[in-house]
């Protein structure tokens, strides 16, 4: 068994037990407007009771009421007011004039002799009960009979409870000066809180075992001349039961003890002697068997020496431990895990973990994790989510560091759960058949464009792992692209995808023209991939057709959404036409494409879309491919170049002289333009590749 004493006896801990009546015995005792000095005005409160008024649970205000009138002033008190003892509220020369420190300061107590204080609970004069008062709220009270100018106004030591209305039988009013007034002594209250202190030592014993508490006492003096002390004492039945006491060896042995333990958890204890106690130290030791593995507080109360309250009081808490360890079963949120899976495991404790010391999580095997802390969900409930990555096998779980109550650190190994598998992931392989083919990447392909590629195995949105076993290139979301690299995996063109150059996509981009009622796709670099999503809203798009018997394609139009993939294994050369969508009607249409994993935003005016007029046979542009300038011969005579990009923005434009012009392009990006020349007899457009190189 181990004791742990409480020295700092000094520290204020104010433990008490109150009824809900508490306040009723609470009342104005004294008013005093000293005739010599204003400042010498102060308010006397008296607790008749036997319990004490503690203002951090009962809500009471002091007011003024000025000359009957509008003006309030309100405070609302602090602090406590012992059984049998004042509670003195002043101004700031209170302490100059008599000598100690009021129990509260305030500036309201400026009444001058006709002004009406009032004690109020629950809230000041206009939120809380009336509760005592000396004199009449709203009536000015001057030439009444309660009027205290130059005065101290006393209430009978007959009178024991407050009264909501003034009554003249129950006060007695003199003329007064400061030498007349003596605060906080009505009824020969008892010397200020603090003069002395009980303690409840802490102490930590095992199940099943006695435990002894010391209560111990501040120093006494035979000036002091106590004789006697009684206090309720409160504890849990369930953790402890009363079973005795003793003298033996404390300040009071030799005197004679009486204990009440007819409630469960609740002791009432009084002493006698006929010599005084001196000194400081144990003056009883209580005596309880440890019934439960738990912690319990021990309130002591209403505690008096002699018939002097004492205010300070410190608890004592007592821990009963065991030395058993704790275990630990686990159990996991899912059986079959693969990479891209989060799987929770939950630890479920044999009894209730300290949350001061984290439980940690270790794995080994096919994967290896250390020390990671898991989240505290109750006292013997922890989880943690642990994302699945790209391995597989057996993991064996461990756990660590987490202790009971009584210090007692966790059983490493688990008592069941001890360990999960990982299921291989293969990236590519869609479907989960072991191969990958051209089925997984029209899988992908389809998936890229919103259709559900398997309603019965994996209805959208796929789970974690199918999803990254489509995404082989590992970025953003599963596109055309991932279905094509795919298809050249299922063809043999490339061994894997873990290769840093496959997971950089080729480049790759688009020209879209507008000819005959026809949206028409030209690719240009190392088309893999594409898709295409656009509102057609109006209903102005048909059915797209797929010119590249090289392509695998999949779209899915449902009303106003349009959405095309397409993929292939082997890159068409530049310039091919790989799709093109028939249209009816005129309007704008903002298509969302990504090219490889390029993601481009077009513009295309069904009206206006770029088209090339017929190109006469004497202009020429050259060199093309263009490394910094661009020669045109065989305009007609000056014109003007504008140069857009394959989407129909217009980046640049420049005037041209004569039939032979050269134009600087260092400033220009790489990628595939359009140049149109607007002369006098017409526009000419002509394509051409800018590059950073030969």
């Amino acid at each position: 068994m181990k004791r742990i004493f409480t020295t700092q006896l000094f520290v204020a801990m104010l433990i008490m037990s109150f009824s809900a009546q508490a306040q009723d015995s609470l009342f104005i005792s004294e008013l005093a407007d000293p005739a010599d000095e204003y400042t010498g005005r102060f308010i006397e409160l008296y607790n008749a009771g036997r319990e004490p008024v503690d203002f951090s649970t009962i809500t009471c205000y002091l007011s003024r009421q000025s000359n009957g009138g509008t003006t309030w002033g309100d405070v609302q008190l602090t602090g406590s007011v012992a059984a049998g003892a004042t509670f003195v509220i002043g101004g700031s020369g209170f302490q100059s004039l008599y000598g100690r420190a009021p129990d509260q300061e305030t500036g309201i107590l400026i009444g001058n002799g006709d002004d009406a204080y009032a004690l109020f609970l629950n809230g000041d004069h206009e939120t809380g009960v009336l509760h005592d008062v000396f004199g009449v709220i709203d009536m000015d009270g001057t030439g009444e009979p309660w009027e205290y100018t130059d005065s101290r106004a006393l209430r009978l030591e007959s009178v024991l409870r407050p009264n909501a209305s003034w009554t003249a039988a129950e006060w007695e009013i003199t003329s007064a000066e400061v030498s007349d007034c003596n605060p906080g002594t009505h009824l020969g209250s008892v010397t200020p809180a603090g003069d002395f202190s009980l303690v409840l030592v802490n102490d930590t014993t095992t199940l099943g075992q006695t435990v002894e508490l010391p209560v111990l006492v501040s120093e006494l003096t035979a000036t002091d001349n106590i004789i006697s002390y009684q206090f309720d004492i409160d504890f849990d039945p369930l953790v402890l039961a009363y079973t005795g006491f003793s003298l033996a060896g404390t300040l009071a042995e030799g005197g004679s003890v009486v204990v009440n333990d007819e409630v469960a958890g609740s002791l009432k204890l009084g002493y006698m002697h006929t010599t005084p106690i001196t000194g400081s130290g144990e003056i009883l030791l209580l005596h309880f068997d440890a019934l439960a593995l738990d912690t319990t507080d021990l309130f002591i109360s209403d505690a008096y020496l002699n018939r002097t309250p004492v205010l300070d009081l410190i608890q004592g808490t007592v821990i009963v431990t065991e030395v058993a360890p704790p275990t630990a079963a686990l159990t996991y949120s899912d059986t079959v895990n693969r990479f891209a899976d989060t799987l929770i495991i939950t630890a479920t404790f044999s009894e209730a973990m300290s949350a001061a010391n984290p439980v940690l999580l270790s794995l080994d095997g096919a994967v290896s994790l250390a020390d990671a802390e898991m989240t505290r969900l109750s006292g013997v409930i922890y989880s943690y989510a642990y994302p699945i990555p790209i391995a597989s096998g057996e993991v064996i779980v461990s756990l660590r560091n987490g202790t009971d109550l009584w210090g007692n650190e966790v059983v490493s190994v688990p008592t069941a759960g001890g360990f999960f598998n990982i299921i291989p992931f293969t990236p590519g392989d869609v479907d989960d058949d072991g191969l990958i083919l051209a089925y997984d990447a029209a899988l992908t392909l389809q998936h890229s464009v919103g259709i559900d590629p398997l309603p019965l195995m994996d209805p959208l949105p796929w789970e974690p792992w199918r999803d990254s076993t489509a995404n082989v290139d590992g970025t953003g979301g599963i596109s055309a692209y991932d279905a094509g690299m795919i298809l050249q995996y299922s063809a043999g063109i490339i061994a894997d995808f873990s290769s840093p150059a496959l997971k950089s996509a080729p480049v790759a981009t688009l020209s879209i023209e507008v000819d005959d009622q026809y949206i028409i796709f030209r690719s240009w670099g190392e088309l893999l991939g594409l898709n295409l999503e656009l509102i057609n809203s109006k209903g102005l798009l048909g059915e797209p057709e797929i010119l590249n018997e090289d392509f695998l394609s999949a779209y899915n139009i449902v009303r106003d959404i349009y959405r095309i993939g397409l993929c292939t294994a082997i890159p068409p050369m530049d310039g091919a036409e790989v799709m093109k969508i028939p249209y009816m009607g005129s309007g704008s249409l903002s298509m969302n494409l990504v090219v490889n994993t390029t993601a481009l935003v077009a513009q295309v005016e069904l009206t206006t879309g770029i088209e090339d007029a017929p190109i006469p046979q004497d202009v020429d542009i050259y060199p093309n491919p263009v490394l910094d300038k661009l020669y045109v011969e065989g305009l007609d005579g000056p014109s003007l170049a504008r140069i857009y990009n394959v989407h129909g923005t217009l980046i640049m434009t420049i005037p041209l002289e004569g039939s032979s012009s050269e134009i600087d392009m260092r400033e220009l990006r790489t990628g595939v333009f359009l140049i149109s020349f607007e002369t006098g007899s017409g526009t000419v457009t002509r394509r051409f590749v800018k590059t950073e190189e030969f």
